[in-house]
């Protein structure tokens, strides 16, 4: 992607000049020549300038947001619905003035390869990980039966599921988070300020601090003397974690061990079923191979305990199997999904059925992220008014304490 300076007349014939980014020449003379502009000079320029810092999304990475993702969809899926063309709807979408600068610079790229006569899916597909896999291959499916739209909106709806989910989680762990925080600096003042203030006159005095107070000045001190150390041996131990988190098979191991656990447990598997289901869903009435869209469904997933077992699945499918067997096999996947699914491979209504289980489960787990967001602030409230309640009443008693030993 190039950076080009033009200077050109407009259809009045009064000059102009300006910027325009474009993949070579020829690309940006095609841009200037669909906007009504005339070149007369037209330079490459050296570099392309980077965004103000005040513009920059400091913690962006490559894939965007499902907040953008369902924004991009939604938008575009409006204009191709009034029979604009994708080119003329990229240009629309780009100069939406809500949109982030990220987004709107790779709705131009996307833009650009569209210009140059490719497709929209492979123009999508040019954005390196910008886009999920099942994104582009959607719109290329929507593409081939003619039903973009369609595609365009059920995509809107599924990533707005998963961000309207993540937004609900985030906002109750607000709450619980100022707790912490608060709690945090609380602890920490007690253990710098007040607990170093009132061991000296127990010290002067002959007398024995109280067993919590000794405790947490033993901690104090330690911290003080191997801060150092200590600071070393996190790091490590966290560049360590790290490490081994890249590897598959202790991510495999990890999520598995996630999916047994007592409430976290049946979340994941609500949520990674009701992703499959809803991505199963939209691919097959959308025209896309059963096998195929097993393979785009593993990569939507999260928990690798369940990409595994629909991988499995895809080559049991492609050996010519049935798609339940191997999915009951791994044991992981609820049973209602089991059984709509095995309705579905026999009636020919495998996108019905899995519609049908993506609605289901998305309200199992709208409920139980509710409830267990609902719990969270009581019992976080009770455990950290009990820690340092504790310890206050402990400097408290030593504050009394030191009265007695002073009037002695």
């Amino acid at each position: 992607m190039g950076q080009f300076r033009y200077k050109a007349y407009d259809a009045t014939g009064a000059p102009g000049s300006g910027e325009i980014t474009a993949l070579t020449r020829e690309s940006a003379l095609e841009v200037l020549s669909r906007r009504g502009q005339i070149p007369f000079e037209l330079n490459e320029s050296q570099t392309v300038p980077s965004l103000p810092w005040w513009q920059r999304e400091v913690f962006a990475s490559g894939r965007l947001s499902s907040e953008h993702l369902a924004t991009f969809a939604r938008e575009l899926a409006s204009l191709v619905k009034a029979e604009i063309p994708i080119d003329e709807a990229l240009r629309i979408v780009a100069v939406q003035p809500m949109l982030p600068q990220r987004l709107r610079q790779i709705i131009n790229s996307c833009l650009e390869h569209v210009l140059q006569g490719e497709a929209l899916s492979a123009a999508l597909a040019a954005q390196g990980n910008a886009f999920p896999e099942y994104f582009s291959r959607l719109v290329k499916a929507g593409e081939a039966s003619g039903a973009l739209t369609d595609v365009l909106g059920d995509l809107a709806k599924v990533v707005e599921r998963a961000a309207e989910t993540r937004s609900r989680v985030r906002s109750a762990l607000v709450y619980p988070a100022v707790l912490l925080l608060a709690a945090a600096v609380a602890m920490t003042v007690i253990l710098t300020v007040l607990i170093p203030t009132i061991l000296p006159i127990f010290e002067d005095a002959g007398a024995t601090p109280p067993a919590l107070i000794r405790v947490l000045s033993a901690i104090q001190r330690f911290v003080s003397g191997h801060g150092v150390v200590i600071l070393a041996a996190l790091i490590a131990a966290i560049s360590a974690l790290v490490v081994m988190a890249q590897s598959p098979h202790v991510r495999l191991a990890i999520d598995q061990f996630l999916i047994r656990l007592p409430l976290i447990g049946p979340l994941i598997e609500r949520r990674e079923t009701a992703r499959l289901a809803r991505t199963l869903s939209v691919l097959t009435r959308n025209g896309v191979p059963i096998l195929e869209s097993l393979h785009i469904a593993a990569g939507v997933l999260s928990n690798r305990a369940f990409v595994k077992a629909v991988s499995v699945a895809a080559n049991d499918v492609k050996e010519g199997g049935t798609l339940t067997a191997p999915l009951a096999r791994s044991g992981i996947f609820p049973d209602l999904f089991l059984r709509l699914t095995a309705v579905g491979e026999k009636t020919g209504q495998i996108d019905t059925m899995q519609l049908r289980v993506a609605e289901i489960y998305e309200a199992a787990v709208e409920r139980q992220v509710e409830r267990l967001t609902s719990l969270i602030t009581p019992v976080l409230t009770l455990l950290i008014g009990g820690c340092v309640g504790g310890l206050i009443i402990s400097v408290m008693s030593a504050i009394f304490s030191v009265n007695d030993l002073a009037l002695k």
